[in-house]
């Protein structure tokens, strides 16, 4: 049978009585929740604020929290016609602008877990490194600018590393010749030509003509009561 007093070093001659010396490997930090700093914790929750201790600022590729997501539940807002024809979508709405502003916040997030040791898995860094690229084929065309995600990509460059900063910024490059916010479809439409000249005078010709032909036409009848007395 082993001797309890085994599993410890002493600190002291054996032959003297004391108590055996607790090893430093023994001793753990003490574990926070990470909203409220309570060390009340289980293995899932926070017992003070009620906060999941498995909450993943990124969680896994593909999922909710992923580019494709918030794609699906914001295609999922639309209008059954939008749906159906995605060109009469307004891009810069309220909609579209918070659509924007989360997609914002997703690549803030997965710059930062790029530059973390151990917030992405090997086998799953190219799935991130994917998202991060499509990530900035959609926030492109919904008006961010280039400029905006040049400069997120190069304040962390420190963090993720240049060969990865230099990676992404090539692709910036390349995909904002291709990736940029389209005219509202009123706008495309109005500058259709239709014979070879823009929709938009086409109306203004009607409006034009349909208001001269009105007062016209009210002025006949002005005319005609007038006379008919």
């Amino acid at each position: 049978m082993i001797d309890t007093f085994e599993m410890f070093d002493l600190e002291v001659d054996s032959n003297a009585v004391s108590r055996p010396a607790i090893p430093q490997s023994a001793y753990k930090p003490i574990k926070r929740c990470p909203n409220c700093q309570s060390v009340y914790l289980t293995d899932t929750n926070c017992e003070a604020c009620g906060r999941s201790l498995l909450y993943h600022p990124i969680g896994e590729p593909f999922s909710a929290k992923s580019l494709y997501g918030f794609k699906e539940r914001y295609y999922a807002s639309f209008p059954v016609i939008t749906r159906y024809f995605p060109f009469f979508e307004n891009k810069v709405g309220p909609e579209a602008k918070a659509y924007s502003r989360q997609l914002l916040k997703r690549f803030d997030d997965l710059l930062e877990a790029f530059g973390t040791p151990g917030a992405i898995t090997n086998e799953k860094r190219r799935f991130f490194y994917v998202e991060m690229l499509e990530l900035m084929d959609e926030l492109l065309r919904y008006g961010i600018g280039p400029v905006m995600l040049q400069q997120k990509v190069e304040g962390r460059i420190m963090e993720t590393g240049p060969l990865l900063s230099q990676k992404i910024l090539e692709y910036l490059t390349e995909t904002q010749k291709e990736n940029k916010l389209t005219k509202p479809w009123s706008e495309l439409f109005l500058n259709h030509r239709f014979m070879g000249i823009r929709i938009e005078y086409w109306l203004k010709t009607l409006v034009i003509t349909t208001t001269v032909v009105t007062l016209a036409v009210t002025y006949y009848e002005l005319i005609s009561s007038q006379v008919g007395k």
